[in-house]
């Protein structure tokens, strides 16, 4: 990153300068909830776990997403082991020693586990092309296996905990988690003309792995994994576009109508996605295909016009869920949002999903990796705390953490000022709307939460300084300068 682009991301918490996209404010904050989630593959496991999930939960969050890695689970040979019962969570050939301790945990500290399942066993592939772990699985050893780890965590067995949020696979739509993406060869670029295998593939999985779980327990809430924002048509690392996966799993044509011949529904509770963007909170992708955060609208019309369609089996109202989003952050990335910049863009991020009728928001990660010697690019630098070398205990939050707990934007709208905000946990509140006043605050307006613990509020005035908003006697949001919130491309990964 340049020096000038850095000047610029750093005016960007105090200059108004760019334009915003709005969507049409709901009539009511009542109609869409929202819920906010941590999801982290590494610092999850250990021994400052128990650590982590506290501060995971004092983040106000109500859920954790955990990664499940099928095949570590299953027995670790080239071919299924003679007399090895998949269906049967209790078989010995099965190692749970990587997931029970976490459901444990996220329990205990009060958090709703979301077991996100993917990587299949070698003996459970039909392909022989591609990573490991994502070569076209049996969708009934799939099933096998989905039965396996809801009977696991039903709350029938062994003591442990009830698990009721299942995700089905990650990124399905990129070569790393399955393939074939496409019908051309792996290790060549993607003629234009190629078709899309993976849609098919997954709905198959998918509807495998929610017959299963549904068949232990018709609570269970199925989440499709959730999708990578950018298409691939590289050698080697291919992914179907996310809106052209999208419809192809429900059945829809590019202008979002029944497809002819397709007739399989997919079953799920929860669309997912991941909608890392290249840019601020409110940037577009570069491909009319592609979904980062500015696009969202054109994601959640899709889902609209499968339930329409009836192209979806599901157990309850359909819901649109985000589980992964983040950007990394300078220091300690020097190609990273800078820290205080990046407080703002979390704030505004949750409230353009939360506008586009996103129910529950995950951030990736809890703490920075370390680097261990590796380029900026190829580590993650987004977590919530700055790691100290030290231990999670000598951690210290970032601004963005605030943000994250207590989101509050003030945005330029139609002349006014439109305040939207939630409180930690989501609990319903009296809200004291503030604004900078010399080196304290003055109250603006006192309004009332719904019973989600959300705001929203068109107000006459303040038009230019920075508000903040206040739990009556308790926490405080950080300021949000009033203004459009400038766009500067950053690669979210720095």
């Amino acid at each position: 990153m340049t020096p000038a682009v850095r000047r610029r991301l750093s005016l960007c918490a105090a200059v108004a300068a760019c334009v915003v996209w709005l969507a049409p404010a709901p009539s009511s904050a009542s109609a869409q909830p929202l819920e906010t989630a941590l999801t982290d593959p590494v610092n999850f496991y250990g021994p400052d776990a128990g650590l982590v999930f506290s501060r995971v939960r004092a983040m106000g969050t109500s859920t954790v997403r955990i990664p499940v890695h099928w095949r570590w689970i299953a027995p670790f040979t080239a071919s299924k082991p003679a007399g090895f019962d998949a269906a049967n969570p209790t078989d010995p050939a099965y190692d749970w020693s990587f997931v029970d301790p976490l459901v444990k945990l996220a329990v205990q500290h009060h958090l709703k586990p979301m077991l996100g399942i993917y990587e299949a066993p070698d003996w459970a592939e039909r392909s022989s092309e591609g990573p490991v772990g994502a070569k076209n699985p049996d969708p009934a050893e799939v099933a096998a296996f989905g039965r396996a780890i809801a009977r696991r965590y039903s709350g029938k067995v062994m003591g442990l905990p009830r698990v009721r949020l299942w995700q089905f696979w990650n990124e399905p739509n990129i070569y790393r988690f399955l393939t074939p993406q496409f019908n051309s060869p792996f290790a060549s670029p993607v003629p234009s003309n190629a078709k899309a295998l993976s849609p098919e593939i997954y709905r198959t999985m998918l509807n495998a792995f929610a017959e299963a779980v549904r068949g232990v327990s018709k609570s269970n809430i199925v989440i499709t994994g959730g999708m990578t924002p950018f298409a691939r048509n590289f050698a080697g690392t291919p992914a179907v576009g996310p809106l052209q996966f999208m419809r192809e799993v429900l059945c829809l044509t590019p202008k979002n109508r029944p497809a002819p011949g397709c007739k399989e529904r997919a079953s799920f509770d929860v669309w997912s996605h991941h909608p890392y963007t290249d840019g601020g909170p409110n940037h577009h992708a570069e491909a009319a295909g592609n979904v980062s955060l500015g696009d969202l609208s054109k994601m959640r019309r899709v889902l609209r016009a499968a339930i329409r369609a009836g192209h979806i089996r599901s157990t309850r109202p359909v819901r649109f869920w985000v589980t992964e989003i983040s950007w990394d952050t300078n220091p300690p990335d020097p190609g990273g949002v800078p820290a205080d910049v990046h407080a703002r863009w979390v704030a505004e991020a949750v409230y353009r999903m939360w506008r586009n009728g996103v129910s529950l928001i995950t951030w990736y990660q809890f703490r920075d990796d370390p680097r261990r010697g590796k380029p900026d690019p190829e580590v993650y630098q987004s977590g919530l705390y700055f790691r100290c070398d030290a231990g999670v205990a000598c951690d210290q939050p970032k601004p963005a953490l605030a943000a994250f707990r207590f989101p509050f934007v003030a945005l330029p709208s139609g002349g006014r000022t439109l305040v939207w905000g939630r409180t930690p946990f989501g609990r319903r509140a009296r809200i004291r709307l503030e604004l900078k006043a010399g080196s304290g605050w003055r109250r603006v307006t006192t309004l009332a939460t719904d019973r989600n613990g959300i705001f929203l509020r068109k107000l006459r005035r303040p038009r230019k300084g920075v508000m903040r908003a206040v739990v009556v006697g308790g926490a405080s949001s950080p300021g949000f300068l009033i203004g459009r919130t400038q766009d500067i491309p950053v690669h979210p990964f720095g």
